[in-house]
Parts: C-alpha cells; structure tokens; sequence
C-alpha cells in the first residue's frame, strides 16, 4: 500500500497564484471586478477546462490557484498576455 508519494523537485515554471492576479493579468485593459468576472466566465466557457480544473480541486470561491491549476489553464487558453 502506498501511504506517501514524492514527487522529484523541479523549479516551477508556474507558481501558484492569486485567482485576481491572474485575472487581471489576463484582462489588464479592464477592472479589477470586471476581470474576475471575465475570467471566471472564461474558466466555464472553454470546452475542457473547467472540468480539468475542478479534477484538480478546484472550486468556485478559491482564491488561490495552484500550480498545476495555472498549467491547465495555460493549456487550454494561452499564457496570459500573449
């Protein structure tokens, strides 16, 4: 039975980050509240990803994101900015 699981340490391209960090980062031309909500609407719109998230744990209140969470939704719409 396996009881722990180590993963090999690596630098992170992705560091976990704050869910309005990165919305805006994403929408930097709109408000704070407005970026949220684009972002979020952009999260459930995009075929895929929300279901990929929510494997990962997410949730809709969370307000930070993990590491592999950021990863996912790179894949799926792009670094932020680009």
């Amino acid at each position: 039975m396996i009881t722990h699981i180590k993963f090999p340490k690596s630098k992170r391209k992705h560091p976990s980050y704050q869910f309005g960090r990165l919305a805006m980062s994403y929408y930097p031309d709109r408000g704070y509240r407005a970026a949220l909500r684009l972002f979020r609407e952009e999260l459930r719109i995009t075929g895929g990803l929300y279901k990929a998230l929510t494997a990962l744990g997410y949730r809709d209140n969370q307000r930070i994101l993990t590491h592999r969470q950021v990863r996912v939704i790179e894949q799926f719409i792009g670094e932020a900015g680009s």
